[in-house]
């Protein structure tokens, strides 16, 4: 771009080559002429560029994309250049409540915050990312006509689950294991808790311990999963009860863990559907005597 204020330290005895030298002109002002004519248009050409950007104006894109994962903090960027005295402000665009202007909050909720940054980025920062954050985000400049942009923001919400039935039945003595699996994460969680009922269980005792598998493939797209185990070595009743997994980035989930005692108890477990199916059949029998009877009555 054209030094407007060097063209004032052109001296008299100037050639039309020095100043095309010293400016970098393009060529339409490369034409032969005197070297006051030739500034003139230095001068001319200098005052149309800088008055183009005398206004506030917006550096980068119209539309950003901004993904972030759910309990996280969202960052969404606003560049503004030779802001002067406008201002600043974050419009959400769903409901056009004003966030912020400059750096004075306007919503009740405090996990919004305006960040002015170097480079002249004015931030919009969203504490704890909720699922209901996710949508258009409008920076603006108090310019007229205003100057403006917009940020989608997406809000990645993993999912959990335990692997296998939601209700367990193992023989007393057997070893358990117990899956946790969290899919679709954008980062692997830093840490998966276990609870037996409200206790929290330690990840290495005598009798039970835990592990972390992170990073691995899913079935579909790039996402990466994570398997958290409870292991329980030779399971007594006392174990019986509620088991629940609680990742650091993603819901809680909970098992229930049924220990029997010996075989007999086994067996009236595993025999219920059988038992089920007999009633079933009799009620049956039952209904078709009762029509039965009916018809010979008539």
């Amino acid at each position: 771009m054209l030094d407007y204020y060097n063209t004032t330290t052109l001296k008299a005895s100037t050639t039309n080559a020095d100043i095309i030298s010293k400016f970098d002109l393009p060529a339409q002002y490369t034409s032969s002429g005197s070297s006051s004519d030739t500034a003139a248009s230095v001068i001319s050409a200098t005052a149309a560029l800088t008055s183009a950007f005398v206004e506030p104006y917006l550096d980068g894109y119209a539309t950003t994309n901004v993904t972030t994962q759910i309990g996280t903090h969202a960052y969404l960027p606003c560049r503004v250049k030779q802001l002067g005295n406008k201002s600043v402000s974050w419009i959400r665009v769903r409901d056009g409540h004003i966030l912020t202007v400059d750096r004075a909050v306007f919503i009740a909720d405090q996990r919004f915050l305006a960040l002015k940054q170097p480079d002249k980025f004015w931030t919009l920062q969203i504490k704890y990312v909720q699922a209901r954050d996710a949508g258009a985000y409008e920076c603006q400049v108090s310019t007229e006509p205003k100057v403006s942009a917009r940020v989608h923001l997406q809000v990645v919400v993993p999912r959990t689950e335990i692997l296998g039935d939601p209700d367990r039945y193992v023989k007393a003595g057997s070893n358990v294991i117990l899956r946790c699996i969290v899919r679709g994460a954008l980062e692997p969680p830093t840490f998966i808790m276990w609870y037996h009922g409200s206790e929290q269980l330690a990840a290495d005792s005598r009798r039970h311990r835990t592990q972390i598998d992170r990073n691995l493939p899913e079935e579909e797209g790039d996402a990466h999963s994570t398997i958290g185990s409870l292991i329980i070595e030779s399971a007594k009743k006392r174990d019986t009860g509620n088991y629940t997994c609680s990742p650091s980035n993603s819901p809680s989930v909970t098992v229930t863990l049924n220990i029997i005692n010996g075989e007999s108890s086994a067996s009236a477990v595993t025999s219920s559907a059988p038992v089920t199916k007999a009633y079933t059949a009799c009620i049956l029998v039952l209904l078709c005597s009762v029509m039965i009877i009916g018809g010979h009555r008539t």
